[in-house]
């Protein structure tokens, strides 16, 4: 979905440019939210997570979008829609890569409390790259704005 909205924007104004990371921002806040909730609904239910499982489609997944990171490097410090696109898949190397070590604790402890504590880690990752993304489009649109209003007569 980031990649969509990301491309979208791509060719169109500096307000759709920041509208396009301000909803990439909301989506990556409600995805915190939602590793939040899942966090607690394992607590409440005991549920044990399949280390190797989780280790192997983590893995995979961390292949694809370590790929597609390096791919969106040059974009880093680019457009805040482009930015918000590279910042969301940094997000995904960096779950990606604690859902492994998790998964290794977890076999190694024979416990799921590392799969909570590292899922809550991530849960409050996420969130705050989520906040940075909607403060950086908050701020693309307000210079955005200031350039209109001096430019008007």
């Amino acid at each position: 979905m980031p990649y969509s909205i990301g491309l979208a924007a791509w060719t169109r104004s500096a307000r759709f440019k920041a509208s396009a990371a301000q909803l990439s921002g909301i989506l990556l806040l409600i995805l915190g939210l939602g590793v939040l909730l899942g966090v607690a609904w394992r607590s409440v239910m005991r549920s044990y997570p399949e280390g190797v499982w989780m280790m192997a489609i983590a893995f995979v997944a961390l292949m694809v979008n370590a790929t597609v990171l390096r791919l969106l490097g040059r974009f880093r410090q680019g457009e805040v829609n482009l930015r918000a696109t590279w910042l969301f898949t940094r997000v995904d190397v960096v779950a990606n890569g604690a859902v492994i070590l998790s998964g290794i604790l977890v076999l190694w402890l024979h416990s799921p409390v590392p799969d909570l504590v590292i899922g809550a880690a991530i849960a409050v990752y996420v969130l705050k790259e989520a906040v940075g993304i909607l403060r950086e489009a908050r701020e693309a649109r307000e210079a955005r704005d200031a350039v209109t209003a001096t430019a008007k007569p």
